[in-house]
């Protein structure tokens, strides 16, 4: 079978959001659509280790915005890239109002959005589906909605060459602490400001002693899993079929081997 068949499929995407007990939380998905017109019914489907799906699942509601073409990759990475677990994705965050049901929206790349009562659960196993009643509705402008075909072509960034930045600047390293100087030369007198270490101490990125590692594996040999949903990587000679991606909660089926 070719797995890549499943990317045929068009999806939207979304920004779905939540809230419990005085905090918001939101995350990407690709999973809601509408099951019936009469009564005006729509799926989301969670994975259960989202912070976002416990909201739902004890709130028994949630909003989703649609993420239009004017999106970029920012939105994606504020709300896909990092846990509501760890961080409050909504502290400092201004591109929100507030819907009719209370929870946030998203105003910056979207073009509409959907609040939803929900009326049913089915259990999936890694996943929760949620059948719900459309409470409100609101077109936001005219931009077309972004598929995932989309992000994939024209919001998430292409591979850049190793050792340059997106703007072809030069990338050196320090050895000691990781920190990165962006720079066609390096000074001399450039001490590292995390771990004060000298010029001598730092390498540049993509030079003889990184470029002899084949495309696709690590420093130590190891095979690199990409998930083709959000970039995350895996590293490991196989990947388990019964992963699941930390970030954005696709399965095994959805990362590729680099």
């Amino acid at each position: 079978m070719d797995k890549k068949a499943m990317y045929k499929i068009s999806y939207g995407l979304f920004v779905v959001t939540a809230a419990l007990a005085g905090k918001d939380n939101g995350c990407i998905t690709n999973t809601l659509a509408q099951v019936t017109s009469e009564p005006n019914r729509v799926s989301l489907t969670v994975n259960k280790s989202n912070l976002t799906h416990d909201m739902i699942e004890l709130s028994g509601c949630f909003t989703a915005s649609v993420i239009s073409t004017d999106a970029d990759f920012s939105l994606f990475k504020h709300f896909g890239f990092q846990s509501g677990i760890d961080v409050d994705k909504f502290a400092g965050f201004t591109d929100f109002k507030r819907a009719e049901n209370g929870l946030c929206y998203i105003t910056k790349g979207t073009n509409a959005y959907i609040s939803a009562k929900v009326v049913q659960t089915i259990d999936l196993g890694s996943h929760t589906m949620f059948i719900t009643d459309v409470t409100d509705m609101v077109v936001l402008n005219d931009a077309p909605s972004a598929t995932y075909d989309y992000y994939q072509s024209n919001i998430k960034p292409k591979p850049q060459k190793v050792g340059e930045t997106s703007d072809g600047q030069t990338v050196w390293r320090c050895m000691i602490c990781g920190y990165e100087y962006v720079g066609e030369e390096l000074p001399e007198d450039f001490i590292c400001p995390i771990c004060k270490h000298p010029a001598s101490d730092f390498e540049k990125v993509g030079a003889a002693k990184e470029e002899v590692v084949p495309v696709g594996k690590t420093p130590e040999g190891k095979t690199i899993w990409r998930c083709t949903v959000c970039g995350y990587e895996f590293e490991g000679d196989e990947l388990p079929p019964d992963y699941i991606c930390p970030i954005c909660g696709v399965g095994a089926d959805m990362f590729e081997k680099v």
